[in-house]
């Protein structure tokens, strides 16, 4: 199917029935261990290595090792001249290691970080308590893989591996048996082996521990099966727990396509099929499954006006149209609240400014894009010229509209331009980093969440009183607190989704700076505190009777935050009409009020 570069070919954005496990992706552990390893790039303390493969996922690997995290194996801990006696840094990996091993790297003078996986040192705990007690241990999965090895060096020596039945018959006579899982195993598999060996063994301590997430995602898998036609399991093809997954698919009687990026898709095959599943291993990132779940997409689907409407939704939310509508909303808004007659020129002003920051932000950022929206990325690789001039052009007709409305609006808006502008250019010489020292504006901590908050604030808010009275109203600030903690609580949204991307280019969001508890009782505190002010503002006469009515969009704002954390938006653009919405919902507040 031929692509004009020229003209958006919504062809290509007519979606397939595309259906993905909410448990897929990074579970605990994994996610656990490459945040230690990424934040140890961040503090510079030194070289940084990894005990063997970190996790078993060969792209963020890659990544990792581009930052400088580099994998040692066990020869390299005793050499002259190892990492501990330049100041170096080992991370354990998440499947974990012996005590054995533990105790040489200590012998080295490496400093130690343990990334191993809370659920697999549980199992470690399990093994060494009872190995203690003179019970012979057995565990359930694959004798070659890293867990495994370092859960049999707490065994004493008194440990068996056993994958199947048929090893177990083979298991010698022992009096007192503890038997524990590989936290990935089958669930099926382990309660089969957990029988038989009761039988031969009567009194025998078995632990089911097989992780949650593990858990899940199997059942769900079994699930899925149900409602798709085939099946996409996207993983390493070393990773043990993603091989399972494409197992238990198959024997659920659908078409397995197992692959570790979208160019392993074989398209030709999965085009037969009107609704696939995708699923991932416990060590997938996100942006991963993204690229996989797009390329689906791009495969098409049925055609009709239901295929037309989401292709016509999908480009809205891509091209960041979606966005500029809301802002557009938001300022309608602003101006009932603050009780000026409407001004269309405003409403124009703020889309068309918000519209071209957005697009001209991305084509200067495109690192975190790669990760965080890779639907997106490859839309502006298409069309990215057209985009470039659309952006130019629609901040042009801003500025022009502005200066038509007088000097001071003109200069405010010129001057979060060319702040938004500059967003991501070098603006300072290039100095060794410091803790007061950055090269551009960016690379601030938090700085693009709070200044985005502002900017919308500013334009929503203060630009049409500023028009129309030439001073700031009563209402003024009460409307800029409106708009700012709406947009801030929804950027930080954006920032929880886009997390992994986000550390994998070193960029410190405020979930990253704070940590993710700390930023939603942020939040929390905002909302509660918007809400209170907007209680207040129409009895005190500070606005128009309309900012009781827009505690429904608070409501609104956490019921977006509810739906992302039961995983029922995903991670693409359904999140993105799901959250920007709120500015469209605000503007229908608006509307309805108007009219009541």
């Amino acid at each position: 199917m031929g692509i004009s570069r020229e003209f958006v070919d919504l062809r290509v954005l007519t979606m397939a029935r595309v259906k993905v496990a909410k448990n897929a992706g990074f579970c605990m552990g994994v996610r656990r261990a490459v945040d230690m390893a990424l934040g140890s790039t961040r503090k510079k303390t030194g070289p940084i290595y990894t005990y063997g493969p970190l996790i078993h996922n060969p792209q963020v690997l890659e990544i990792l090792e581009g930052k400088g995290v580099k994998p040692l194996q066990e020869k390299d801990i005793s050499q002259e001249g190892c990492a501990g006696k330049n100041g170096g840094t080992l991370i354990i990996r998440a499947h974990g290691i012996s005590p054995q091993e533990r105790k040489k790297i200590k012998e080295s003078g490496i400093r130690i970080l343990n990334a191993t996986c809370p659920h697999v040192g549980n199992v470690q705990g399990i093994i060494n308590r009872h190995a203690k007690n003179h019970y012979s241990i057995v565990i359930a999965g694959e004798k070659d893989h890293a867990e495994v090895q370092g859960l049999l060096g707490y065994a004493q020596g008194r440990g068996f591996v056993i994958r199947d039945l048929e090893e177990l018959a083979g298991l010698p006579p022992m009096e007192k048996v503890c038997l524990v899982a590989q936290t990935t195993q089958d669930e099926k598999r382990f309660q089969a082996l957990a029988a038989a060996l009761l039988k031969k063994y009567p009194g025998a301590k078995v632990f089911n521990t097989i992780c949650d997430s593990t858990h899940r995602r199997q059942e769900e898998v079994l699930a899925l099966a149900k409602k798709v036609e085939a099946m996409v399991v996207v993983g390493g093809k070393g990773s043990g727990n993603t091989r399972r997954l494409v197992g238990i698919s198959e024997a659920a009687g659908i078409p397995t396509y197992h692959v570790e990026t979208e160019k392993d898709l074989d398209l030709q095959s999965l085009s037969r099929y009107s609704v696939v599943g995708v699923t991932a291993g416990a060590s997938t990132p996100n942006w991963l499954i993204l690229r996989v779940v797009d390329r689906l997409h791009d495969l098409g689907g049925r055609r009709g006006p239901a295929s037309w409407l989401k292709a016509l939704s999908r480009l809205m939310a891509i091209s960041y149209l979606l966005l500029a509508f809301g802002a557009g909303c938001l300022t309608y808004t602003s101006i009932l609240l603050q009780g000026l007659p409407f001004n269309l020129s405003s409403v124009f002003i703020a889309g068309l400014y918000v519209f071209s920051m957005h697009v001209l932000n991305r084509m200067t950022d495109k690192a975190s894009e790669n990760f965080n929206q890779p639907g997106r990325t490859d839309f502006y690789e298409r069309y990215g010229q057209w985009m470039i001039a659309t952006g130019i052009a629609s901040a042009g007709v801003a500025l022009l509209l502005a200066w038509f409305q007088g000097i001071h609006p003109f200069l405010l808006l010129l001057a979060i331009s060319a702040l938004g502008m500059i967003y991501n250019l070098r603006i300072l010489p290039g100095r060794p980093r410091s803790a007061f020292h950055y090269e551009k504006i960016k690379d601030i901590p938090g700085s693009k969440t709070l200044l985005v908050a502002l900017a919308w604030g500013v334009v929503t808010s203060l630009l049409p009183p500023l028009a129309q009275e030439g001073r700031f109203l009563s209402a003024t600030p009460v409307a800029f607190l409106y708009s700012s903690i709406l947009v801030f609580v929804r950027s930080t949204l954006y920032d929880f989704k886009d997390i992994q991307g986000d550390l994998m280019v070193g960029k410190e969001t405020i979930p990253i700076v704070l940590g993710k508890r700390k930023t939603e009782s942020l939040v929390v505190f905002l909302l509660i505190f918007l809400g209170a002010v907007l209680t207040a503002a129409g009895p005190l006469g500070w606005t128009t009777s309309l900012a009781p009515f827009l505690l429904f969009s608070l409501v609104y704002a956490v019921f977006y935050y509810f739906l992302y954390r039961k995983k029922v938006t995903g991670w693409g653009f359904l999140f993105e009409w799901n959250v920007d919405g709120s500015f469209v919902f605000a503007g229908l507040l608006g509307f309805l009020w108007s009219i009541l």
